[in-house]
């Protein structure tokens, strides 16, 4: 019996107990150390011992009066009226209570504008009228430098969302900023402060656009941070810097005092990696200042939906963000950078915190010649490693040599078949239908991609050293040779990754740094047997704790992300990629030790078994991706009514249809499976190819890069709307006998949009958008098209008339005087539900109880070609009355002499052609 349970508890066991145990540890210690957040102080607190700290419960009380009517949806009464009142109340009490000091003036600024957003396929032209910003300015009386630092947060929400984070969080940490900085004499400020509390960012950042080019102290910001929400609760994130201002990140080093920063976020960001924007691009761009930009964006599961609430918010999650921004907006308030601050560009910044704790920042011109430099060391030290084994085993300098190589070979390989082991499971899970199992059960990730991957890292040194046997090199040598290998391959990643530009291969100098450090130490002792692993474990921890810090952020971050996406890559993939680089990234410089076991079925079996027990797991109802309250699924359902017409008024197709807009994987799969009527929806198909853009009202023009996985569904019952539309054609001129200019105005909700897209040889030339055309979007027919978002504010919805001009070459004649395709597009967001018609509400009601929908109506007039389009009635069908009830479309008719007639037996219609 003894000698059984020899074999069986043996060293290798051992260690496959305790190497898993050892990281998961460590996993968790990050994850704690994470998740820890500063106990709120109460206004309690304050009357006593906290007199210059930031107040959480305070905070809190305003973010309970901010979201307690719900969503506050740019365009509606709880945005244009309660929050600017509630927002504009508190700032005068706030302003009643300051110091003597300091000058605090404030005011409603409503502005109009129009601005261009240059989106990759899909650009829009974005046009406001009556955005509401609200605007406090902070001086000391005695000293002002003339130079403001902008804060900028937000106050209307998302579609159905109460918008507690999204930014109700952000919004009234500021009201608390402006409160402790105003209200407590030191330290005092020399530079003013600008609170910008702007009431239009999810309709394209119109407000801060409002405010860059409509307000008269815009011209005297030097500075900005940008503060914004795609979650709920954590640690805030600043993920964007500068650009081209290094100091703003030594003042974050200095004065922040828990930081969380990586410049790995800010450049996954600007890759477009990340399904939103910010304020801080508007600012950036348009108002030419450099910043700061800030958000919570761990476990954004409830990221704009209706779960968004007040109950989601932690006084723990304010008073870290709260500490934070105090400490750093009192210094950048006496900032002798901002004075002049043109003096200080000196290129983008290299920068990020360790668990914590403190911030590591310098120059990019500096990370250049440090990854560089220690990359080129890396290498000799390697190269001395190898010489030093000549000398010490007398062995021959070829055959060290060859086997170095064939080490890098086969490690390379491990890493190729580690990383196809992770996309093979991917793509099995996916056409098994159990993809996103990892969801909302994140541990599932470890063992469906963590472990097939070490499990192909280990294989490569395993297979090797098992079939080929060397007598001058000791099975330790071999895992020094296989160790340098995965260095050597770290080494040139770092310096390529530098000459290339990417500021984020500073997350390799963790392996190369520490690996440098113990291969020095082994060198002094000669690589003495079984002592240098020890050294070297020793010095694996450091990098070891950074990257599972990484690992828990980049899955806080981007788990929730991929439900809100699209149904047409395999998230899946993701993750396993994602997986893959961050097993090599922690156990890269451990998974040679491999050879050194002498009973190896013994991890293998290990890693075998923690694979099948986690897809068990996942088959099960815990690998079921959604939660109720926690991490909901998306949907986007518009019950939308469309009239097609031709370009002489005939009505040639009508009709209302439910439309998804896809979020994720399972769209519209779950739903067709648990709701009967949804089984017959279908993707758009052929609609895409007989109108524009699919003849789909999108609220965003980028919404129709999913329109191949989009789904559709007749609907028996139109829908209501509360405001109609009423579009009209007033007028046309024609300068010369090539351009033609066309004069419209429309009316509807306060969220409309436009597209316009000139036929073949024709041009646009000019419109009342903007001074100049910007480029097209995705081209529909061999045609451009333009997109324009409309936004109207303030409650004001009286029309909005424009022209558009056409150039047409000479070489095309006006057959029928038809010049372009145009589209109106009205979205009904923030209206009541009331408002929704019976058959709408009743597959509302139907929808999984795990779902959260964000539904609403829609409407679309297209005018078109009759000499183009094609698949539809005849131009010559006669218009019957009863399909003219928009009186939008009426007053339209009725400017162009069209009227219903009705006769014998038939219904006519008297047409006057319509140059369009």
């Amino acid at each position: 019996m003894r000698k059984i349970l020899a074999n069986i508890f043996t060293f290798e066991l051992l260690w496959c107990v305790l190497g898993p145990g050892i990281g998961i540890g460590v996993y968790f210690l990050t994850y704690w150390n994470w998740n820890s957040l500063p106990s709120g102080v109460n206004l309690a607190d304050g009357d006593q011992s906290y007199d210059e700290r930031f107040v959480a419960e305070r905070a809190l009380s305003d973010l309970d009066s901010l979201t307690s009517r719900g969503p506050r949806v740019a365009g509606s009464v709880t945005n244009e009226r309660f929050a600017v009142d509630f927002l504009y109340g508190a700032v005068e009490g706030i302003a009643r209570e300051a110091l003597p000091e300091y000058e605090i003036s404030y005011d409603v600024q409503r502005v109009d504008g129009s601005y261009f957003l240059d989106y990759d396929d899909y650009p829009i032209t974005s046009y406001y009228r009556n955005v509401q910003n609200i605007v406090v300015s902070v001086v000391r009386r005695s000293s002002f430098s003339g130079k403001y630092l902008l804060l900028n947060a937000h106050f209307d929400s998302a579609v159905t969302s109460p918008g507690a984070g999204d930014d109700g969080t952000m919004v009234v940490v500021m009201l608390e900023l402006l409160r402790q900085l105003t209200q407590n004499a030191n330290p005092s400020i020399q530079n003013g402060l600008l609170f910008l509390f702007n009431g239009c960012e999810e309709n394209t950042m119109q407000g801060a656009h409002g405010f860059v080019r409509g307000h008269p102290l815009a011209q005297s910001v030097a500075a900005f941070i940008n503060l914004d929400v795609a979650a709920n609760s954590g640690r805030e994130i600043m993920f964007q810097s500068g650009p081209n201002y290094p100091f703003l990140m030594a003042y974050y080093r200095d004065y922040v005092r828990r930081p969380y920063a990586n410049t790995l976020g800010e450049e996954v960001f600007q890759m477009g990696l990340v399904p939103s924007f910010t304020d801080y691009e508007t600012l950036s761009k348009q108002g030419g200042w450099p910043g700061l930009d800030f958000a919570l964006s761990s476990y954004g599961y409830l990221y704009h939906t209706a779960l968004d609430a007040r109950e989601t918010i932690s006084t723990g999650t304010l008073q870290h963000i709260g500490d934070n921004l105090l400490g750093l907006v009192r210094a950048l308030g006496n900032a002798d950078e901002l004075r002049n601050i043109r003096e200080h560009r000196e290129g983008t910044a290299v920068f990020f915190d360790f668990m914590h704790l403190f911030l590591v920042y310098y120059t990019e011109t500096t990370g250049l010649i440090i990854n560089n430099l220690l990359g080129v060391f890396s290498l000799a030290l390697i190269v001395g490693t190898l010489f030093m084994f000549v000398r010490k085993d007398g062995a021959v300098g070829t055959n060290v040599l060859f086997e170095a190589g064939m080490a890098l070979i086969v490690q390379t390989l491990s890493i190729v078949l580690g990383a196809g082991c992770s996309v093979l499971i991917a793509v099995i899970f996916d056409a098994c239908g159990r993809s996103m199992s990892w969801f909302s059960s994140t541990w599932l990730l470890f063992g469906l991609y963590f472990v097939p991957c070490i499990t192909g890292l280990i294989l490569g040194p395993f297979l090797y050293v098992h079939f080929r046997k060397i007598p001058f090199l000791h099975d330790q040598g071999r895992v020094i040779l296989f160790l340098h290998a995965q260095h050597c391959i770290y080494a040139v990643l770092l310096i390529t990754l530098s000459i290339g530009g990417i500021r984020s291969a500073f997350v390799l100098l963790f392996p190369v740094i520490f690996y440098c450090a113990t291969t020095i130490i082994n060198m002094i002792l000669r690589f003495r047997l079984n002592v240098w692993i020890y050294v070297h474990l020793v010095g694996q921890l450091i990098p070891i704790i950074y990257f599972c810090t990484l690992t828990v952020t980049l899955f806080a971050v981007f788990i929730p992300m991929t439900g809100r996406s699209d149904n047409r890559s395999n998230p899946d993939l993701q993750m396993g990629l994602f997986s893959a680089l961050l097993t090599l990234l922690l156990v890269g410089l451990l998974t040679p030790f491999i050879v050194l076991f002498r009973r190896k079925l013994y991890v293998f079996g290990t890693l075998l078994l923690f694979f099948l027990v986690t897809a068990i797991v996942a088959a099960t109802p815990e690998g079921f991706p959604f939660r109720e309250n926690t991490s909901p699924q998306r949907y986007y359902i518009f019950h939308q009514q469309r009239n097609f017409y031709w370009s002489n008024g005939t009505l040639r197709d009508s009709g209302a249809i439910y439309y998804i807009q896809p979020q994720d994987r399972h769209t519209p799969d779950l739903l067709q499976s648990e709701v009967p009527e949804w089984s017959k929806a279908t993707v758009l198909g052929d609609e895409c190819e007989r109108e524009l853009y699919c003849g789909i009202p999108f609220y965003i023009n980028r919404y129709h890069r999913q329109s191949e996985k989009s789904y559709w569904l007749p609907a028996l019952e139109p829908p209501v709307f509360p405001e109609p539309v009423v579009f009209q054609f007033l007028s046309r001129e024609s300068p010369t006998a090539e351009r033609h200019r066309l004069y419209f105005s429309v009316r509807g909700p306060s969220h409309m949009s436009l597209y316009v897209s000139p036929l073949s040889g024709r041009k646009l030339v000019g419109w009342s958008f903007s001074d100049q055309i910007p480029p097209s979007g995705k081209r529909w027919k061999n045609q451009d098209v333009y997109f324009v978002n409309i936004f109207l504010g303030s409650l004001d919805l009286s029309p909005v008339t424009f022209y558009i001009e056409i150039e047409q070459q000479p070489t095309y004649q006006e057959t029928d005087g038809s010049l372009f395709y145009l589209s109106v597009v009205a979205q009904y967001m923030h209206h009541d539900n009331v408002y929704r018609a019976h058959e709408f509400q009743t597959l509302l009601d139907k929808m999984p109880k795990y779902a959260h929908t964000v539904a609403y109506q829609g409407y679309l007039i297209f005018i078109s070609n009759d000499q183009q389009v094609v698949g539809r009635n005849s131009p010559t069908e006669q218009i019957r009355c009863n399909d003219l009830q928009d009186p939008g479309i009426l007053s339209f008719l009725r400017v162009q002499g069209c009227v219903c007639v009705k006769s014998v037996g038939s219904i006519r219609a008297v047409r006057r052609m319509l140059s369009i």
